[in-house]
């Protein structure tokens, strides 16, 4: 299964409850937004969360896949 990290920029700080009805997403606060670093495994996936963003009236700012070496598959060896 092929994992996309996602990060995802909110309007101001997400509270420890919040966060923990989040599941497994890590956050960091940034100025007046926070950013919230998740693994998905597609679109539909990445959807339903941002859905549920949107339930607990957090604000989206951005979403944007980044490169982390957990995405990255087995490497080929490449023969002489």
């Amino acid at each position: 299964m092929t994992l996309t990290t996602y990060e995802i920029r909110i309007v101001g700080p997400v509270s420890a409850g919040l966060l923990a009805q989040l599941g497994d997403v890590t956050a960091v606060e940034l100025e007046l937004r926070t950013v919230l670093t998740g693994r998905f495994t597609d679109q539909a996936a990445l959807h339903g969360f941002l859905q549920r963003l949107r339930a607990l009236g957090l604000d989206l700012v951005e979403v944007r896949s980044v490169a982390s070496p957990e995405d990255e598959g087995p490497k080929l060896e490449e023969s002489p």
